[in-house]
């Protein structure tokens, strides 16, 4: 990807409360040219010759911010079809009936909406298909839960599919059945065979979704963003094409990373190698250990609460998930692994192990994390793999994963100042649409602990506000491979930097929360303003 614009002369940020990094210390002016921080100033220092002067009004400066594990893509499909959550959503699962009868009234052959939650519904539960198939029965209804890992579809979604009554469940999936017979929610791979089948909006109308995601990243703070799963959402040939043709029209305006949800072979025969353009990243493979706890396909050692035969799913065999994970490690690629529950991580932890270390020290990578057994801190300590956690997950879906574990493993649920404390790298991230894409939601949350009823979760893995900030700058930079570029403002850095009413090292949570970008830079170019 061509370098970003930047302007040709010097411009000189002045009068703001400037931290470099999440170290706490601080400066008032700041220097760029040619992209990069070239000088840093204290109060009282005579400021250099500039082109340009950029007041900052005592507002405060800080890195824009990396958030190492988001889906872009799935947030651009969400502007453009049905949404299930939001205020105006259907509440219960009549209204939600109503609803899909008066769109079946519409032109069109598929009835799709994203983002059902059961946790939003007054039933608590997700719609089955013979409920579905009383509203509409003569077109095919696929509803995807805003995890994105389970869908519930009506009687003629499944039979396009290709499912039958006595259909088994397939390989790391779920058909979840009343009576012997599928009841229309599938969970993980069960419900892979619908995607394809889906209608998706055109080329052109994509990308302009993208761009408008992009700048309302922009508008959060957020400069750079790990596209977390190539292929999750539509199939890895239809979302890389996309974002190559988004790559090649120029102007996207992030920094962007891309994990590819595909093993090593069938990125060799697609003729793909690590790419480490440093605006433009392709260099991570991804593989799934189990599900979500949302879902509760997280695989755990012991049964979820409401069903004693319930302890989730893994994703393949151990033997696949560590060849997988070994082999790409050895064409040269990061390897990102989501793992949830305890088994789950167990299972990742394990695969690690067999992973070469990169000649480049980027690290492979853990997702999610959200139980650990015992002695699985010590063992992922060993492996030297970075862990990218959500703290907004806690402030939004803590108290269904409370319900759902009971409260001796919720009070364990995505560890964090013990990870830090045992030398593990904790990177921030949002996992949005799923999470808060606000980094300074996340940074409140990862600081707070606190479900949405108010109970906290975990108050000895609370982090302070200087290990909040590091996780989503400095932390993030370093999983990427990035340090030398991005995740601070120390001199030699690119000069992606944004001002902000809020200073986090001296507000409560509840005002940094609130805080409002009022500018953000991209290598010294102005990209956004309140």
């Amino acid at each position: 990807m061509p370098e970003a614009r930047i302007p040709t002369g010097r411009v000189l940020l002045r009068n703001a409360r400037l931290y470099p990094d999440a170290s706490g210390a601080r400066a008032t002016a700041l220097l760029m040219e040619g992209g990069r921080v070239r000088w840093l100033g204290q109060a009282g220092e005579a400021l250099p010759p500039a082109d340009e002067v950029i007041d900052a009004g005592g507002a405060t400066a800080l890195p824009s911010f990396i958030d190492a594990h988001a889906h872009l893509w799935w947030m651009a499909m969400d502007r453009l079809v049905w949404q299930l959550s939001g205020p105006q959503a259907p509440a219960s699962i009549p209204e939600l009936l109503d609803a899909l009868r008066e769109r079946a009234r519409g032109d069109g052959d598929w009835l799709v909406g994203h983002g059902l939650s059961e946790a939003r519904l007054a039933e608590r539960r997700l719609p089955t298909r013979a409920e579905i198939d009383r509203a509409v029965a003569d077109r095919p209804v696929v509803l995807r839960r805003v995890c994105g890992h389970a869908a519930v579809a009506n009687t003629e979604a499944l039979r396009r599919a290709g499912y039958r009554e006595d259909s088994p469940d397939p390989p790391g999936g779920l058909l979840e059945r009343e009576g012997g017979v599928p009841n229309g929610i599938l969970r993980e791979a069960a419900a892979v065979p619908l995607y394809p089948l889906l209608p998706r909006p055109a080329a052109d109308e994509l990308a302009s979704a993208l761009h408008a995601v992009a700048r309302h990243a922009l508008s959060l703070g957020v400069g750079t963003v790990v596209e977390a799963a190539v292929g999750f959402t539509a199939g890895f040939e239809a979302e890389w094409d996309l974002w190559c043709r988004v790559r090649d029209q120029g102007g996207f305006p992030l920094r962007m990373g891309f994990m590819f949800a595909i093993g090593a072979t069938e990125a060799a025969l697609r003729g793909l190698r690590p790419s480490l353009d440093p605006r433009w990243r392709a260099a991570t493979l991804k593989c799934f250990s189990d599900g979500t706890l949302g879902s509760q396909t997280a695989a755990l050692h012991q049964p979820y609460c409401a069903c004693a035969q319930r302890k989730g799913l893994l994703m393949g065999s151990p033997a696949a998930l560590r060849h997988g994970v070994s082999a790409a490690a050895a064409a040269g690629w990061q390897v990102a692994i989501h793992a949830i529950g305890d088994h789950g991580v167990d299972e990742a932890l394990d695969a690690l192990r067999a992973a070469a270390p990169l000649a480049d020290g980027r690290p492979h990578r853990v997702e999610h994390l959200g139980l650990l057994s015992d002695g699985a801190l010590d063992r992922l300590a060993a492996t030297g793999a970075a862990v990218a956690t959500q703290p907004s997950f806690i402030g939004r879906m803590g108290d269904g994963f409370a319900a759902a574990l009971g409260p001796e493993r919720a009070q364990r649920l995505y560890p964090a100042r013990s990870l830090i404390e045992r030398g593990v790298r904790l990177v921030g991230s949002s996992d949005a649409p799923a999470g808060d894409f606000s980094p300074f939601a996340s940074m409140a949350d990862a600081r707070e602990r606190r479900t949405p009823s108010g109970a906290v979760l975990g108050a000895s893995e609370r982090l302070d506000a200087a290990e909040a900030l590091r996780s989503h700058t400095e932390n993030a930079a370093r999983a990427m491979g990035l340090w030398d570029r991005i995740g601070h403002l120390n001199v030699g850095a690119d000069a992606d930097l944004i001002l902000v009413d809020t200073d986090p090292f001296q507000a409560d949570t509840a005002a940094v929360r609130r805080t409002r970008v009022l500018r953000h830079l991209l290598g010294g170019r102005t990209v956004w303003t309140a």
